[in-house]
């Protein structure tokens, strides 16, 4: 069954009347789907999406299980702003390890190391934003501004469709990576 006809009613119910073989079908068809959103919009690897995915079915299915998902057509936009969140979270948690790893050394403080690295990161991103056209400069520093807005606010914005806006990021955001890599 394709993501895109699922019938997210029907996995809500077979959560909450314990099918568990419907259920894992149900959540083994959307992942690939799921996975490809997190590997071509949110830049995750192959990995940790699989990961990221993971935690947010475990989330999701005991939202579902405590009766706190409201409407199960709205369950896919759900799903991805739960992925997304996910694999933010498990980026979160690896910086915070990285950080406890400075501390131990005994060079110089990791407060100092990491204020040095954000900045040459920060400078870096700056002159790859200021490469960009004027138009994809204003859309990526908007996003930059508001990073929690939801793709639709950004389309309403700027007047264009979600898919533009989704769109535009991807390219946006591959265009700074392959910048920044070149530093």
């Amino acid at each position: 069954m394709a993501i895109g006809i699922m019938d997210y009613s029907e996995l809500v119910t077979a959560i909450q009347n314990g099918d568990q073989r419907k259920a894992n079908k149900m959540c083994a068809d959307a992942a690939p789907i799921l996975k490809k959103y997190l590997i071509s919009n949110v830049g995750a690897n192959p990995d940790d999406a699989d990961e990221a995915l993971q935690n947010m079915f475990e989330y999701v299915i005991n939202k579902i299980r405590d009766e706190e998902i409201d409407n199960p057509a709205g369950l896919l936009a759900y799903m991805l702003k739960s992925s997304k969140h996910s694999y933010y979270n498990m980026l979160r948690g690896r910086k915070r390890d990285f950080t406890e790893e400075i501390q131990e050394e005994p060079v110089s403080p990791a407060e100092q190391i990491l204020r040095l690295v954000d900045k040459e990161k920060q400078k870096i991103l700056r002159i790859c934003i200021d490469r960009l056209k004027k138009g994809y400069r204003e859309f990526i520093s908007h996003w930059f501004s508001f990073p929690d807005a939801e793709t639709e606010d950004i389309a309403e914005h700027f007047d264009i469709s979600v898919n533009n806006a989704w769109t535009r990021k991807h390219r946006i955001v591959k265009k700074l990576t392959d910048c920044v890599n070149g530093f």
